[in-house]
């Protein structure tokens, strides 16, 4: 990851740089606040991820919505966790079109083995397009 901003911490950077997916997506953290854990990170949404209507696939919607929730999860209990998806709904609002997309993510509540989060996917203007939750495990990485 280029040019984040200091106030990223290293592992931001490190993970972002350790998921393929972060790179697929074009995923570039925008703003964080650690004490809350919200969390925004802008997506590049790529032609090669539209469906037969010109739109993005609904599961590259999904899938960025599912970063910036868990990312936003992983601000708040630390970086020494991760929080696999054990279930999640998503709610498409409005075609998400290619080009730069914002997500956002927080946490609802984290305990000691299970967070739900939420999320929203706007456009660059800031149109609401896809908003999701989720409930997550909690589990301390190795290493």
């Amino acid at each position: 990851m280029d040019g984040l901003p200091e106030e990223y911490p290293p592992w931001m950077t490190r993970l972002l740089d350790d998921t393929p997916a972060a790179s697929l997506l074009g995923a570039q953290p925008i703003s964080l606040d650690a004490a809350s854990g919200a969390f925004r990170i802008g997506f590049e949404g790529k032609d090669a991820f539209c469906n037969m209507l010109g739109v993005l696939q609904g599961g590259f919607v999904t899938a960025m919505l599912d970063m910036a929730m868990s990312f936003a999860a992983i601000a708040r209990i630390g970086p020494e966790f991760r929080v696999p998806t054990l279930e999640m709904k998503t709610v498409f609002i409005a075609p998400a079109r290619p080009g730069r997309l914002i997500g956002e993510g927080r946490p609802v509540r984290a305990g000691k083995t299970i967070c739900f989060m939420e999320g929203r996917l706007l456009d660059p203007e800031g149109a609401l397009l896809a908003t999701a939750s989720s409930t997550a495990r909690v589990w301390r990485a190795r290493g």
